[in-house]
């Protein structure tokens, strides 16, 4: 198999030249890293375009943009298992830097919020968001558990494609793809529909108190936004992908993390971080994480993944 793909790369390129050895390497480029990548750079070129203070924050995605170009680029040379693990690997620490980076850039585009609105969803769907409605059911306990299930978030998104990661490449190399085609197109929604939840643009008759957990946390949690990652909501989103991605792969773990993500979906409305559209958003960017990823599992089945690389005076 891999002879006869070297052997097709071959003629291609010879037939065609250098048109054949850019259309390959545009192929090579994962749906994640069109998506996450396209993401990267309208954004940095919409703060640089902007002017001000904005054009410093683009230097921030333009150079996540550009390392994931050197990243591919390297991997490309030579595909082992560790290179691949790098390239894929690139997108959770790009992620992270866009994530914390939006909270200042977005501000500085001068966007409006549309809390308002995404309170105006909720009220045209449900009567009313569930952080004000359920306020008559907080309980001390309650709060706590809800925030270790918001807490299991954290361990989830790291363990469960670490698990693949470890064990199964080409599974690692599927998840990675729908996870980040995922946060690629919440990240971008960020940028055009920023809001902060309902704990910054509501006021509530009773603070949130749960003397074993929550007291200890809530103030670490509410820093690590970045004050515009609402709509959707990425809890959701991330939670609800990998448990179908383990439905699929794992059946074991979809049972034991059932539970702890139905807690964090809960948590999301009852501590008032989200509006219920903000889960409904999450669920469709997860869906389009997966359908993403299982297309792209199903085309590359046949193809190997550490097949000799075709010099490129060859093509």
């Amino acid at each position: 198999m891999a002879d006869d793909m070297i052997r097709t790369l071959t003629l291609a390129g010879n037939s065609t030249g250098r048109k054949g050895y850019w259309r390959h390497k545009l192929v090579a480029i994962l749906p994640h890293e069109w998506v996450f990548g396209t993401f990267l750079l309208l954004t940095g070129l919409r703060l640089f375009v902007h002017g001000g203070s904005a054009r410093d924050w683009s230097l921030a995605f333009l150079g996540c943009w550009l390392a994931g170009c050197c990243v591919f680029a390297w991997s490309e040379r030579n595909l082992t298992a560790w290179r691949w693990r790098v390239r894929l690997l690139f997108y959770p620490v790009a992620m992270g830097i866009s994530f914390y980076a939006l909270g200042m850039a977005v501000p500085s585009l001068g966007q409006a919020r549309m809390d308002g609105r995404l309170l105006g969803w909720d009220r045209a769907l449900v009567g009313e968001t569930p952080s004000l409605a359920w306020e008559p059911w907080l309980k001390p306990c309650l709060e706590d558990l809800a925030m270790a299930g918001y807490l299991f978030f954290f361990y989830y998104l790291i363990a469960g494609p670490g698990h693949y990661c470890l064990r199964d490449l080409r599974l690692f190399r599927k998840c990675m793809v729908g996870l980040f085609t995922m946060y690629g197109l919440a990240f971008m929604s960020y940028t055009l529909m920023p809001a902060g939840g309902p704990h910054l643009y509501l006021s509530f008759a009773r603070p949130l108190h749960g003397p074993w957990l929550l007291d200890w946390t809530i103030k670490t949690v509410n820093a690590a936004s970045n004050g515009v990652d609402v709509f959707p909501s990425v809890h959701v989103a991330a939670s609800f992908y990998l448990l179908l991605f383990d439905w699929k792969h794992w059946r074991r773990r979809f049972w034991l993390v059932l539970l702890p993500c139905q807690l964090l979906w809960f948590s999301a409305l009852y501590l008032r971080f989200h509006y219920f559209v903000d889960l409904l958003a999450g669920v469709v960017a997860a869906l389009a994480g997966w359908w993403v990823a299982e297309k792209y599992a199903t085309l590359t089945a046949d193809q190997p993944m550490f097949a000799t690389q075709v010099n490129d005076r060859t093509l």
